[in-house]
């Protein structure tokens, strides 16, 4: 069996710890369903908002997160095993994604304050739904480990790194949606209300997508092995790092940015020659685009965590560009390009 073949969307592919036969509930966000549902409708509506005008940039790419990305992302994930309490939980998150999502666009198009963090708040229900079923399933894996799938003991640590960066993207999810709640009331923690609402988009976007997609490559080829596993570590815990940087030390900010900026060219090297070349023609340009789309979005960032750390701007990265730069290429050429492209693969797979 090819790599392929190994990591497409089964039980097997998600470690030694999944259930074969995962919780109907968690199975129906698989295929034509919910989540597919959810994402069409977001759609829809993302581009009525769009075109009223209301939006600023960085509000369209936000709006886009749960309204697109998010629901393609979890129909993603649910390809592998949600046993027992996390199948349901998932379950439960998607069938409300549809009214969580408007809302919280809808969040984007009043003004800031009580009416807009009552419309966001929730989104942060449904994402905690998410992370209980992320955390939930982690836990039911960690507690597997210790005796394997057949009682033994051992598993598989290249095959168990995807499922745990799926786990990680649903529990990086309510991040977004609680800052995105502090940013309709004002509550900055001494930051600027930019920073506050440019958190929202980070853990929508590197928090969510990025770990999810990369577990649903990782399917693909089977699992993480040799350096790779480094790769996949750094994509892990990544996101959390840059946002403490960000928020407390310039230095840090750098360094993990720095660190990060060569994990998501690796990994985007590997999706090129390990995913993309098996892959149809159409997501094979969808995932390769995606592919190529993050590391470049990522120097942009290590360039202005660098000039905000030396006190110079040799780039010219103002906050105003780094949106439209950096954030553009985040949200559609790499999380909207990705969500997608693995999804018509898994459609294919289907048929």
């Amino acid at each position: 069996m090819s790599g392929a073949e190994a990591g497409e969307d089964t039980a097997t592919a998600e470690g030694p710890g999944a259930d074969p036969d995962p919780d109907p509930f968690a199975r129906l966000v698989a295929g034509v369903s919910l989540a597919d549902l959810s994402a069409v409708f977001g759609a829809g509506l993302w581009v009525v908002l769009a075109a009223a005008g209301g939006l600023s940039q960085v509000e369209r790419a936000l709006a886009l997160a749960p309204l697109v990305v998010v629901p393609l992302g979890v129909g993603l994930a649910a390809r592998g095993a949600f046993p027992g309490l996390s199948g349901r939980l998932l379950g439960a998150a998607v069938a409300l994604l549809p009214v969580g999502a408007s809302l919280m666009a809808l969040s984007l198009v009043v003004d800031a304050g009580p009416v807009a963090a009552g419309l966001a708040a929730p989104w942060v229900f449904v994402t905690s739904l998410l992370a209980l079923a992320g955390v939930s399933r982690a836990v039911e894996r960690e507690s597997g480990r210790g005796r394997g799938a057949d009682g033994s003991g051992g598993t598989d640590e290249s095959v168990a790194l995807a499922p745990a960066l799926v786990d990680a993207g649903l529990a990086y999810a309510p991040v977004a949606a609680v800052a995105l709640v502090f940013s309709h009331l004002g509550i900055t923690f001494g930051f600027g209300p930019t920073i506050i609402l440019l958190t929202a988009v980070h853990f929508h976007f590197a928090g969510f997508a990025l770990p999810v997609l990369a577990g649903v490559t990782g399917r693909r080829i089977g699992g993480f092995e040799g350096a790779t596993r480094a790769v996949a570590g750094v994509l892990l815990v990544g996101p959390a790092l840059i946002a403490i940087g960000i928020s407390f030390s310039p230095l840090v900010e750098v360094v993990a940015v720095g660190v990060f900026t060569l994990a998501v060219a690796a990994f985007g090297l590997l999706a090129l020659v390990r995913a993309v070349p098996s892959l149809g023609a159409l997501p094979a340009a969808l995932v390769g685009l995606s592919a190529l789309a993050l590391p470049a979005s990522m120097v942009l960032a290590l360039g202005y965590g660098i000039a905000a750390f030396s006190g110079t701007n040799p780039l010219g990265l103002s906050i105003g560009r780094m949106v439209t730069l950096h954030g553009s290429l985040n949200a559609y050429g790499f999380a909207l390009c990705g969500v997608i492209g693995w999804r018509f693969t898994t459609a294919a797979a289907e048929a």
